[in-house]
């Protein structure tokens, strides 16, 4: 009866946690975080941090597109993370011989259908290289 009790409030808690991960939507903070996640190893995944409603979204669907952005041989890190409103600036700094000295880099959010926020576009330095 005891192991019945125990696997009771297992399956309880499973539940609840399953129910709280299920509620909570990507903040601007996390978007960014997961887009430089998949910028440094996983480039194939970045567009799921893309609005699907922006132009160039399918090309961006590919992980050739950004690895002739962001080299695969270097890593990225967004130094002076700034956020305000729906606009999120820093600087990319990076071994990559192309951004010596780091250069800046804005996002325009937005947010999908579920409220997750998502990048609308993105400008590198003068560039715009997703909208």
């Amino acid at each position: 009866m005891k192991k019945l009790w125990i696997l009771a409030a297992v399956v309880v808690l499973v539940a609840l946690f399953s129910t709280c991960s299920l509620n909570s939507k990507t903040s601007i903070s996390q978007c960014i975080s997961n887009f430089m996640s998949d910028i440094n190893g996983n480039p194939g995944s970045v567009y799921t941090n893309l609005d699907p409603t922006s132009g160039q979204y399918g090309l961006a669907t590919t992980a050739t597109y950004w690895t002739t952005i962001f080299s695969p041989s270097y890593s990225y890190t967004l130094n002076n993370e700034n956020i305000a409103g729906s606009t999120v600036t820093g600087t990319i700094i990076s071994g990559n011989p192309l951004y010596t000295g780091g250069i800046s880099i804005s996002f325009t959010m937005s947010t999908d259908g579920s409220g997750n926020a998502v990048i609308h576009s993105i400008t590198l330095g003068t560039s715009t290289i997703f909208q």
